[in-house]
């Protein structure tokens, strides 16, 4: 008799056949509660941990992978949420994410808070003068919203008990993003401190052109920004009764 695949199995089954990679798939729910697994067949959840389910049985236990820490197994469904649910306001729109592979190459503080020579002397920085050969570099997911950048480190394996790295950058403060111009695997987006005048690029390599992400980035400050005037700058007069 043949064995039944195992969800592992599965859910990279599931992802070839849509061609998106395994770290690729998008997060369907999100935990509630933090949860200690007590036999091997389950995962541990912290609160906010990004769910991928595969499967809700009748008893009330789900299937799935925790996209923090790349652990397969069952856990309680009480314990996650839809990722569409929302607290606040049922009507709130899905906000739209674009996730991208990269190689994260390391960040450096610079003098200037925006322009693509910046990029530049950034990347030439950590990568030095010779791009002949692909510098070393952390695999890791960008994902791009309206909200921000968020940074996941997955030089970890999937098999690590420890968790991968998060970063996020709210989008008021990052204040320029850009591809190199001679060689566009290289892509480089500028942050500020929230308090202090201070700057970093953060340099990242693509085994293709970045163009997209910096793309991506670019649609997403627009969206941030108008959302910004409409709400700073409403056309209706607002009554308060």
């Amino acid at each position: 008799t043949q064995s039944s695949p195992s969800l592992a199995e599965e859910l990279e089954a599931a992802a070839a056949a849509s061609g998106v990679p395994f770290e690729l798939l998008e997060a369907t729910h999100r935990s509630l509660y933090r949860f200690i697994r007590r036999h091997h067949d389950e995962i541990d959840l912290e609160i906010g941990d990004p769910i991928y389910v595969q499967k809700e049985a009748d008893d009330l236990w789900c299937e799935g992978v925790n996209l923090r820490t790349g652990r397969q197994g069952i856990f309680p469904s009480a314990y996650a949420v839809d990722m569409d649910y929302s607290d606040f306001d049922p009507a709130t729109p899905k906000v739209k994410k674009e996730r991208y592979l990269l190689g994260y190459l390391g960040s450096v503080e610079t003098l200037a808070h925006k322009g693509t020579s910046v990029v530049c002397q950034a990347v030439r920085r950590i990568v030095g003068n010779s791009t002949q050969e692909p510098p070393s570099s952390q695999s890791c997911i960008l994902e791009v919203s309206d909200q921000g950048l968020r940074m996941l480190d997955r030089s970890k394996t999937q098999k690590s008990t420890g968790p991968c790295h998060d970063y996020f950058y709210s989008l008021k403060n990052v204040s320029f993003c850009a591809f190199h111009p001679r060689d566009h695997r290289y892509l480089g987006f500028i942050t500020k401190h929230p308090t202090l005048q201070r700057f970093a690029c953060h340099v990242f390599i693509g085994q293709e052109s970045t163009r997209p992400v910096a793309e991506a980035v670019g649609r997403a400050f627009h969206r941030f920004y108008t959302k910004f005037i409409e709400t700073a700058f409403p056309i209706e007069d607002i009554y308060i009764e």
